[in-house]
């Protein structure tokens, strides 16, 4: 968890809070250490048992619950005062629409989404080697991305099978919003990225990796934050 969320997140403490897409659990143990009651969500059977050993070993009390994040099951339906998605998930769901109405369904009446991920015009560039950053995807594009093992932290590639990524859309997620009984309360932009997303990027004191003033690179939307409430 970051500095711009530590920032932008509510007061936590009593809360019901639902992570989707947890993965390993590592910041939702971080949710539940500001005090809220968390259960984390993930497809991943192994990052599930995971997270439950970390919780464990970090005596921190949070559920983990092996479930797909567009077909929760109704039993957690109406149980949760805010849903909190962060950093990589969107790439990975195919349908945002769906994903909004299971977001609706988890919170209670005036429960919040809490959103903090890639903006999704990060997705359409790619730093050419002597051109800087050009625009190289299909920002309409539906059909899946196929992609292969790749540590994008250490930006090493590794052996795995085929994974497949998909275009985030403003305009799906937004949409999916409003159909789903979420009013958008905030939208914010920043030219930050989590780890070092293209050569030449610059970890700042804040720990946070920005492109350098110098060197002719434009500023873009990177990442980016949407809170929304439940009415």
């Amino acid at each position: 968890m970051d500095t711009v969320e530590r920032q932008h997140l509510p007061d936590l403490r009593g809360l019901d809070v639902a992570h989707l897409c947890c993965n390993c659990g590592q910041d939702t143990l971080s949710l539940a250490n500001l005090g809220a009651r968390c259960t984390g969500f993930d497809l991943s059977t192994a990052a599930i048992l995971e997270a439950q050993a970390l919780a464990a070993a970090a005596d921190i009390a949070a559920a983990f619950v092996h479930a797909n994040v567009l077909d929760i099951a109704p039993s957690f339906h109406g149980r949760f005062d805010l849903v909190y998605i962060s950093k990589g998930a969107l790439v990975w769901l195919p349908d945002l629409n769906l994903l909004m109405k299971n977001v609706s369904a988890l919170l209670r009446p005036g429960g919040s989404l809490f959103l903090y991920d890639q903006h999704p015009f990060l997705f359409m560039l790619q730093d050419v080697a002597g051109r800087g950053l050009s625009v190289v995807s299909d920002y309409f594009r539906k059909e899946p991305e196929e992609c292969f093992g790749l540590d994008y932290i250490g930006d090493t590639q590794y052996e795995a099978g085929p994974n497949y990524q998909f275009m985030v859309r403003m305009s799906d997620l937004l949409n999916g919003m409003a159909d789903h009984r979420l009013r958008l309360v905030q939208l914010l932009e920043f030219e930050h990225s989590m780890y070092a997303h293209f050569p030449g990027m610059e970890q700042r004191d804040d720990g946070l990796f920005y492109f350098p003033a110098t060197g002719g690179y434009p500023r873009v939307p990177v990442m980016m934050l949407v809170k929304a409430v439940k009415w």
